[in-house]
Parts: C-alpha cells; structure tokens; sequence
C-alpha cells in the first residue's frame, strides 16, 4: 500500500508557547497515530526556518511529520482534521492556526544516508 509523509508547521499563540508543545507532545501526537492509515509520528522543535520572497511569513514553533498509509493522503488527513476538537482528539487554545502548513506528498527520490536506512 502506498505511503505518504505528512508535514506540518505549526505554532502557538503568542504567551503559550509551553503550553501549546506540552499538548502536542503529551496529547495530540498520540491522538493523531491512533488514527486509521496513520503509521507514526515524530514532532520537532524548531530551531531553524526561512523562506523566501515573503514579507511576514509566520515563524513556526513545531514541525511535526506524520507517515500515513493508504491510496490516497486527502482522505486520512481529512479524517484527522474531522475528529480535531472531538472527545478522542481534544483541541488546544493555544494552537495559532493562521499561516500553519499541511503538506503531504509521496518519496521519488532519496539520497546520501537516509538511502542506506531505508
């Protein structure tokens, strides 16, 4: 079955930037992965960002990367986004949804030592 890597940037409120990471970590990243077609996750801190050609990007306080499994990513991230805020995936105040990225997309290619784990 197909499998897709899912990338999300995100960030908190302004003031509940603990908070915000403490939710992740200790909820929603659990929440996620107990999701159908969802096989793991993994939520980074992050310590460097840039993009180009934009006069206020966002400034980003979690990526989180998702691997999801199924014939197609839109439906598994469209499941995750309908059970956000419901009693099995609780949603947090602090979570800025403004200028956040979702991205998925399939690997073509691979290169240097991320070839040889796989």
């Amino acid at each position: 079955m197909p499998r897709f890597t899912y990338t999300i940037l995100s960030r908190a409120v302004p003031g509940c930037e603990e908070e915000f990471v403490a939710w992740y970590r200790d909820q929603h990243l659990a929440d996620v992965c107990r999701m159908p077609g969802v096989i793991g996750g993994h939520l980074f801190r992050m310590d460097f960002q840039r993009v180009y050609n934009l006069d206020a990007a966002p400034q980003w306080t979690l990526m989180t990367i998702y691997e999801l499994e199924g014939e197609n990513p839109e439906p598994i991230i469209d499941a995750i986004r309908a059970a956000s805020g419901l009693a099995n995936m609780p949603a947090c105040a602090a979570l800025d949804k403004s200028g956040m990225i979702q991205a998925a997309g399939h690997l073509i290619a691979a290169g240097g030592a991320m070839l040889k784990e796989q």
